[in-house]
């Protein structure tokens, strides 16, 4: 098999699983949110956010290293990996401590505090199967790791939900977790030894060659958890665990969407890696403001429809109990036009060796979430929550267009890609929630995504030109083995 088919096979099982495992993820989380309640969710949310922050300080951009070091068959491939994981038995104790630390700070009560516990084992387990998943990754491999997410999801879906009926609280849902967690380090140990990847003995100079080389990764790592939950800590800080909980179905229901832009960037990336490469600057100037056009038109139907079937979708799916949560998701929603328009920008700075503009524009919205959730969230809670993250990714995507300004033919010509987005993102959440709302629910979605589906044609941000390259960058990812070896 070429290299070209050997990647696109390893990215097909990658991607299979990760949307299986979301689709599972969420199917849990709404059965389980309506069976606890609000609190509990979010006691449940407010203890993982947590540790999902500190467990960048367990790893520290070093996972990426290990992947790059193996998969470039480096000579001390193994003495990084073993410096790897010799440095989590010193930052995981770290990040425990850290994480502890924040819940006693806020005077937590003991269930929250014993719930932080058990997702701090959770976090443990979570960094060592990252780095072994990582060399799996270096050896070409994603097979292991896409079986081995698949089955600690169901793991985890089956004890949270078994957790919820039988009314174990929130750290029956971290047990849940905790589960899954081991199953997967427990996993992905076991493959490293069977493929026989060696672990050597590091020297000084292994150490230093790694952190060298994972700060940057590190940074960027910090960035994203750190405006990814700080609004939840903040929502708890101010107005306590079921503001969180009804905080946080509308951001799983959000954030689940991101899944659909992720096949697209698998074939985006390599394509603008190639065109950087053989200085084919109009071919990536097309590649970019195709793949901009694309994403607005994916992401603007799903915003605008979530954001005006909110009233009907949130008792539906979660039960009456998380009325409370309409309004911050009716605004949460439309944070993915920003964040799916990123995507492209994110593959053009990655493709282009420009990585460190990417960081920096992590740095800056991380920055600016912060000040918008410290200014919102005490009055507003949970939609100053919302408020802020639209602010913040917008800023991202934003920062992002001025680094890649050039690349675009100019500044106006991506931001009206933008602006048209938003036009059609408008005129279809008036559709959606004026006339919809007089339908029922199926007919009411069929109703939206066709006016939806018109206003892309419309507003050219999809163009039968656009579908047809889409199905060449497709057939590319498996034909041109240049591609992926620039990649």
């Amino acid at each position: 098999m070429s290299y070209g088919k050997s990647v696109a096979k390893n990215a097909f099982w990658l991607v299979a699983a990760t949307t299986l495992n979301k689709a599972i993820a969420f199917a849990t989380f709404a059965v389980v949110a309506r069976l606890v309640g609000p609190t509990v969710t979010g006691t449940y949310f407010y203890s993982v956010s947590i540790t999902s922050i500190f467990v960048t300080f367990a790893d520290l951009g070093m996972t990426p290293v290990v992947i790059r070091a193996i998969a470039a068959a480096r000579d001390d491939g193994g003495k990084i990996l073993s410096a790897t994981l010799k440095a989590k038995l010193v930052l995981a104790p770290i990040a425990i401590l850290c994480a502890l630390a924040y819940g006693l700070l806020n005077h937590v009560d003991s269930t929250t505090i014993v719930a932080i516990s058990l997702a701090c084992l959770v976090m443990t387990a979570d960094t060592y199967s990252l780095v072994f998943y990582g060399a799996l990754r270096g050896k070409q491999n994603l097979k292991p790791e896409s079986l081995g997410m698949l089955v600690g999801q169901i793991f985890t879906a089956i004890l949270s939900i078994t957790a919820a009926v039988l009314g174990w609280g929130a750290i029956g849902l971290v047990c849940g977790l905790l589960i899954g967690s081991t199953w997967n380090a427990a996993w992905s140990w076991w493959k490293v030894r069977s493929f026989n990847i060696h672990i050597g003995k590091p020297g000084l100079v292994d150490i230093q060659n790694l952190l060298r080389e994972a700060w940057p990764f590190a940074v960027a790592g910090i960035a994203v958890k750190g405006y990814s939950y700080i609004d939840s800590l903040l929502i708890h800080a101010y107005q306590g665990a079921a503001a969180v909980g009804q905080y946080a179905v509308g951001y799983k229901m959000t954030y689940a969407w991101q899944f659909l832009p992720l096949t697209f960037v698998a074939a985006l990336y390599p394509a603008m890696s190639a065109a950087w490469a053989k200085k084919d600057h109009a071919g990536l100037r097309n590649v970019f403001l195709g793949s901009l056009r694309l994403m607005a038109a994916i992401s603007f139907p799903v915003a605008a429809g979530l954001s005006a079937l909110a009233p009907r979708l949130i008792p539906l799916i979660y039960g009456h109990a998380f009325l409370a949560a309409i309004p911050s998701f009716v605004i949460l929603s439309w944070v993915l036009i920003p964040i799916f328009l990123d995507f492209p920008v994110g593959s053009l700075l990655n493709g282009s060796h420009r990585a460190h503009l990417k960081t920096l524009a992590m740095l800056g919205t991380l920055v600016i979430n912060v000040i918008l959730n410290v200014l919102l969230v005490p009055s507003m809670g949970p939609v100053g929550a919302a408020w802020a993250a639209v602010g913040s990714f917008t800023a991202l995507f934003l920062i992002g267009l001025y680094f890649t300004r050039e690349d675009a033919g100019g500044w106006l010509v991506a931001s009206g890609i933008l602006a048209r987005a938003c036009l059609a993102a408008a005129v279809s959440w008036v559709a959606w929630r004026v006339v919809g709302d007089a339908l029922p629910l199926p007919i009411a979605c069929l109703f939206g995504s066709a006016v939806a589906v018109g206003m892309a044609f419309a507003l050219q941000l999809v163009t039968r030109a656009d579908v047809q390259w889409v199905i060449s960058l497709r057939r590319r990812t498996t034909t041109e083995e240049d591609i992926h070896a620039e990649a």
